[in-house]
C-alpha cells in the first residue's frame, strides 16, 4: 500500500487517472462536486465568507450546521472574515518552504486559528458539530491552493490515519512538485477546468480511486 500521498498518486497510471477524473466533470452527467468551485462564483469575494460558500460545501456531501452558518455569516462574521483576510488568497501550499509552512500553517498561524474557530468556536467543541471534513471544505472553497480537503475515502487511499494532511500534502509537493503540476495540467486540460487547483485535481483522483476500490 502507498505510504505517502505522492506514492498514492504515482500508483495510478496517468491514463487511468484521466479516466477516473473525467466522469466527475462530464458536462452531461457531472457529479455534484463538480460545481463546488462554480456556485456563486460571479459574486464571490476571496476575503469574505458568503452563503454561496457554505452552500457549495453541500455539493461535497456535508452540511454546515445552522448555528455555525449563522455565526460565520452573521453574529461573528467580522471575526471570521478578518481571519480570512490575513491569509493571502494567492498563497499556494506547493510554493511554501519549510519555514513558510510553519509560519503560515503551524501551531501559531492564522490558518490554524481559523480552522479552530470553524471547528470548535473556541473551547466549546460540541456547539456547532463542524468536523474536520466540513471545516476543510469551507476553507478549501476560499483558499483552494492552500488547504486540502479531508475525506475518509482519500484518507484510506493515502493511509493518512492520524497524520496531518497539511503536512502530508506539503511533503508531496516538496518531493514531486513539478511532476504533480504537469500531471494536474494534463487533467485540467482534458476536463476543460483550468480553474481547478492542483490540490483539488488530486483530491478528485484519489477519491475516485477509493470509490472504485469499494466495488
Amino acid at each position: 500500500m502507498p505510504k505517502t500521498i505522492l506514492e498514492a498518486i504515482e500508483s495510478v497510471p496517468e491514463d487511468e487517472g484521466i479516466e477516473l477524473v473525467a466522469p466527475y466533470y462530464d458536462p452531461q452527467h457531472p457529479y455534484t462536486g463538480a460545481f463546488f468551485e462554480l456556485i456563486g462564483i460571479d459574486d464571490a469575494s476571496p476575503d469574505q465568507f458568503t452563503a454561496a460558500d457554505l452552500y457549495a460545501v453541500s455539493t461535497l456531501a456535508v452540511q454546515v450546521p445552522p448555528k455555525a452558518g449563522i455565526a460565520i455569516l452573521g453574529e461573528q462574521s467580522e471575526l471570521f472574515n478578518s481571519l480570512l483576510r490575513q491569509i493571502p488568497s494567492d498563497m499556494g501550499l506547493k510554493d511554501l518552504s519549510r519555514e513558510e509552512f510553519e509560519l503560515h500553517l503551524g501551531s501559531r498561524s492564522v490558518v490554524l486559528e481559523l480552522w479552530d474557530r470553524l471547528r470548535r468556536n473556541g473551547a466549546d467543541e460540541k456547539r456547532w458539530k463542524v468536523g474536520p471534513t466540513t471545516a476543510s471544505k469551507i476553507m478549501a472553497r476560499k483558499r483552494p491552493h492552500l488547504i486540502p480537503i479531508e475525506d475518509s475515502v482519500v484518507d484510506r487511499v493515502t493511509q493518512r490515519g492520524r497524520r496531518d494532511s497539511w503536512e502530508m500534502w506539503w511533503q508531496a509537493f516538496h518531493d514531486g512538485g513539478d511532476y504533480l503540476e504537469a500531471r494536474a495540467d494534463r487533467i485540467r486540460a482534458t476536463v476543460e477546468r483550468p480553474d481547478l487547483s492542483t490540490l483539488r485535481v488530486f483530491d478528485v483522483l484519489l477519491w475516485r480511486r477509493g470509490k472504485e476500490q469499494d466495488h
